[in-house]
């Protein structure tokens, strides 16, 4: 029975030092002129096709090069796909079906599962600040969960409870293999992976 609390305690300090040691990149990727363009109060119907067409290839990418990767390790990954809501999102925004299949996907280098996990939690993670972009999307472009912001709602008042259900399995897997530093620069190499592949989109004015 004493171990469980112990378990407990070394999962949140290595979440602490996990959000601690990534806290750099995150807030770099926050900055990223495409990442504030979002949240603008003046920002347009076009800023926001332009940051989901950039979304939809790490997103499809993570699909593609990361769960296959991770199966194993985290059981309800099948709930975890979202690329389809980004594709119906820019479908309600005007884009054609063509223009989606001709958007650029970022294909994951990672060479463990560790790093794959990494670039997971960092997905993941998007989910929970998911929430406060479509606050201000209905509020400024005034689209909905049906109308082109399904995305940022993500898994809706599931939210809370999904990530909770994917940090356990995580936590487990780097304190059971301690592999903690490698998903730890698995995390810190995505947030900079995105970072770059948001300055690459191209901006359409």
């Amino acid at each position: 029975m004493s171990e469980e609390p112990n378990f407990h305690s070394e999962q949140d300090s290595f979440i602490q030092n996990l959000r601690k040691q990534t806290a750099v990149s995150h807030q770099k990727l926050e900055e990223n002129d495409l990442s504030k363009m979002i949240l603008n109060e003046q920002v347009s119907l076009v800023d926001y096709q332009n940051y989901l067409s950039a979304l939809y290839g790490v997103t499809l990418g993570c699909e593609n090069f990361v769960f296959p990767q991770i199966a194993d390790i985290i059981p309800d990954l099948d709930q975890r796909y979202r690329s389809q809501l980004v594709t119906q999102d820019l479908l309600a925004t005007g884009f054609t079906k063509n223009q989606i299949e001709a958007l650029p996907v970022y294909r994951f280098p990672f060479s463990s599962v560790a790093g794959y996990l990494g670039a997971m939690y960092v997905l993941e993670g998007s989910t929970l600040g998911g929430r406060i972009l479509y606050k201000h999307i209905n509020k400024t472009l005034g689209l909905t969960l049906d109308n082109g912001g399904s995305y940022f709602w993500g898994y809706g008042e599931q939210t809370g409870i999904m990530w909770k259900s994917f940090i356990s399995p995580f936590a487990q897997y780097a304190l059971g293999t301690g592999q903690s530093a490698e998903i730890i620069q698995g995390a810190v190499n995505t947030f900079t992976i995105i970072d770059k592949w948001l300055d690459e989109a191209v901006i359409e004015k």
